[in-house]
Formats: C-alpha cells, structure tokens, sequence
C-alpha cells in the first residue's frame, strides 16, 4: 500500500490501561510532524508477509463490562452494538475482571451476547481477560462457556482470546493445554506488559517481548492508552514490525485521548483531535496489522469513544467530571475503519464538520464552591502531570465533498479557513465564551452547530474533551 498523504493543516499535529477498580511539545512544523510519521510508518517496510495477511480485517472495541453504557439491560446493550456496527465495529473485545465476587461479570455477559443473538447482524465478541482482578482459576471456566458460541469471534477455526495484563504469576501453558486437549483450541493474542514494565516499548523490548512467550501467544496486543499520538503510533508500527518477522499475530490499537481522571496525578496526553484520529489510523492503515482493538469504547475513567451524550443517565456517579460526548471521535474513525478493512480510500458523500476541544483553559483554576448536586464527598483535583504541551486549541476537521469555508467563532471572535475537499484538520486557539461552527460554500450556509461553552473558571477540573458532528442537510 502506498505511504499515505497527510491532509492540509493549520496547525500540525504533535501526539492505562482501562481500569473500572478506579483505576506533547508545542504543536510541531508541519514538516517535523510529517517525518516523524512515515519514521513510524517505515518500521514495518520490508517486513515478512502476515501469517494470515488474506483474512478479513476487524475491528473491536474494548468494552468495559463493569460499565453498563445505556443501563443493564438489553435494550441498552442492543444499542451499544447498533452504535458500534454503525461505525464499522465488528465486535466487542469484553473486559472481564473480578468475575468471582463482582455478579455483573457473569449477568452482562450473558445478556450482552444474548443481546447479538437476538439482533443477528454478524456482531461478535472476543474475550479480553484481565487479571488485574481477574483470578486465574476462573478463566477456564469463562472460555468454555462462551468461545464456541456462534457470536463468538474465530479466527481460521480457533476463538479468538485476548488479555488484559497477565504476564506475571500466571501460568498459562497449566490453562490452555487442557483447554485445547478438550478442544477449546484458542488463538492467544494478549496484552502482556514486556519485561521491564513500560507502557511505551520500544522495537527492541517489544521484539523480546515476542520471543519470550513464542511458545505460548499466537501473537499480541499492544493495550496503547497513556501516550502521545506519536508514542503511540510509534508503538503500534514496532508491534507490526516485530509480529512479522516473529510470523505471529498483531492487534494494534487506536486510542482518541487518555485523561487518568481517578489516578493521583489525574494525568493527561493531547492527541490533537482530528489530526491525531488521523495520524493513528494512517499508520495502522500503511502497516496493516492483522486486528485492531479501539482502547476504549465506554471506559469513562480514562478513555472512551462512544456517542452516549450523557453516561450519568446510566450510572449516576459519572455526574462528576461531566463525561463529554465523543461522537466526534467515533466520527472521524469511522472514514478510516473503512479504509483499513477495505484498502480503499472512502469517497467522502456528505459534506460534514467534527470539532473537538476541552472546555476550559489548562491554567484554569476550578471554583472553591462544589456543584449544588455534588456529593458530600465531592472535590476536585488539578492535574499534575501532562504527557505533552498541551495548548488551549479547538480541532475542527472538515470533510466535503468540494471546497467550502470554515467559519469558527470562539469567545466572540470569528475566523475563516478556506477547506479543500476531502478530510482536513484545522487548530484554532480558543477564547472563554460561546462555541460556534459553520460550513458555508458560494455564501451558502450548509452546515452550522453550537459547541460547548468554554468557561474562564469551571467547576470542577475536566480534561474529557467534547465533541460534535455537524452534517449538511
């Protein structure tokens, strides 16, 4: 496949896991931004040939199973799916945790596949077992109640089994020998952390990484969350790159935006809006990896791209931080999870805008008065530690099927872009005040919306950005 152009730019780009337990330098020259991608993209040239490069490629989405998105029930689920599918999601990777004392593991998990079942559209699950609270023993008991399921995920044959974490006091060749002796015959993918611990490895950790557990893993997961767009994509073309040459199975990850919102130093990474679904999805296009798993789709501590408008509805103690919406996010990927399941750039049939921004600048300093319906143990925390320069920047990414203009006024005041067809991303900094958008061609209004305000001294600290999607009628 031919090294993928970037789009026009005002501003370049720069660039934990999932946990329910309550668990970049100033924006770069377009030219650095652009070498430092096909650097990325270049590590997987020349590599061997996928084991199974004919295979369909799919796409999952982490799903928190501790979290129920549109309430327990499976209605709600059903609409977990339909959203997903919408986009191009092929399925569900299911984190499973404390699956011993934690009841909902076992209740939403069978009503999240009763829930496919009933809809029948060829949605699918894998497994994404993770041991941070998962015990080990249990795991066997899991995957023979659910791998030969016809909504379960096979790949050539086998089920499809993925982890979270894992790679520490478990002895794995004890579970799966009997379970492939009793012809559970699974295909080992997991996220293992290599050894010394790090959640960015580099080429070379990630290369003995593989070699360390080729007797076991069929091939591996890289669970990327905390992390620059570019750390990020680093990471992703050194797992492709190592997969090759190992001839093992890859699963790269895409990831929207981390904010650590329960964690000590609550910290946060900018990933850029549009320009970094961009760049992410570019590189898994240009290396091709076998499978690819969005972290996450309803992990509301870290990082989540489903378009639920308001998760407090469902789960009442989200109220605080307020979980923005993220359809923008889930937008955007959409044009590029076509492109990696197709190889075809999509042609773009309905002129539309995405804006992405925080809604307050990072200095701002959170009012000492709590929210009228705040908790009596509500307060809110700084963060202490960001992954990146982060600048008070809306992102807008325009997709038209012909030149308009772009229209942005923040805080009052209004600038004017000239977008050309196809997928473009613009930076704009932002001021305190009302968010509006609009998309004009010939004078013409042809899509318009209203954002977020952006507040001088919020509430509470919130770095979860929003998001919208305005579409021409």
């Amino acid at each position: 496949m031919s090294t993928p152009e970037p789009s026009a730019r005002i501003k370049p780009w720069s660039q934990h896991t999932a946990r329910c337990n309550k668990k970049v330098s100033k924006l770069m020259k377009m030219c650095l931004s652009c070498t430092l991608a096909l650097a990325c993209l270049s590590l997987a040239t020349g590599a061997k040939a996928s084991a199974a490069e004919n295979h369909k490629h799919m796409v999952f989405a982490h799903y928190m199973v501790c979290f129920a998105t549109y309430g327990d029930n499976i209605d709600g689920y059903k609409r977990d799916i339909q959203e997903a599918q919408a986009a191009g999601i092929d399925g569900f990777a299911l984190n499973e945790g404390a699956w011993d004392n934690e009841p909902h593991y076992v209740s939403r998990t069978k009503t999240l596949f009763q829930a496919a079942r009933e809809l029948n559209t060829g949605f699918k699950f894998i497994f994404s077992l993770d041991l941070a609270t998962l015990k080990p023993q249990y795991i066997p008991e899991i995957l023979r109640a659910y791998v030969n399921d016809p909504f379960y995920y096979h790949y050539q044959g086998r089920p499809v089994v993925s982890t979270f974490a894992g790679d520490r006091g478990v002895d794995w060749k004890s579970i799966v020998d009997p379970l492939k002796a009793d012809g559970y015959n699974i295909c080992f993918v997991p996220f293992f952390y290599p050894d010394p611990v790090t959640e960015l490895p580099s080429y070379e950790a990630v290369k003995a990484h593989f070699a360390r557990w080729s007797d076991i893993a069929d091939g591996f997961f890289f669970f990327g969350a905390a992390g620059t767009d570019a750390q990020l994509t680093q990471c992703n073309a050194s797992y492709v790159k190592a997969a090759r040459e190992a001839h093992k199975l890859v699963m790269a990850s895409y990831t929207p935006f981390y904010w650590g919102a329960g964690q000590p130093d609550r910290r946060f990474y900018e990933t850029h809006g549009g320009f970094g679904v961009e760049r992410q999805w570019m590189s898994i296009i240009s290396n091709a990896p076998d499978f690819v798993e969005i972290v996450t789709w309803n992990d509301f501590n870290e990082s989540y791209i489903t378009p639920i408008d308001s998760p407090e509805k469902y789960e009442h103690w989200l109220r605080y931080p307020v979980r923005h919406p993220h359809a923008g996010y889930l937008e955007l990927s959409k044009y590029f999870i076509s492109w990696y399941k197709t190889g075809k750039k999509p042609k773009i049939s309905r002129d539309g805008l995405v804006y992405i921004y925080r809604v307050h600048p990072k200095s701002a300093v959170a009012s000492s008065t709590p929210p009228a319906d705040a908790p009596a143990n509500f307060k809110t925390l700084p963060v202490k530690y960001m992954g990146s320069d982060v600048q008070d920047d809306i992102f807008v990414t325009t997709m038209l099927k012909a030149p308009a203009e772009l229209r942005v006024t923040t805080g009052g005041t209004e600038t004017r872009y000239q977008a050309p067809a196809g997928y473009t991303s613009f930076a704009i900094p932002f001021h305190v005040g009302s968010q509006h958008f609009e998309l004009c061609r010939k004078n013409k209004l042809i899509a318009s919306t209203d954002g977020e305000p952006i507040m001088a001294e919020p509430v509470e600290y919130n770095f979860f950005p929003t998001s919208g999607v305005a579409f021409a009628k």
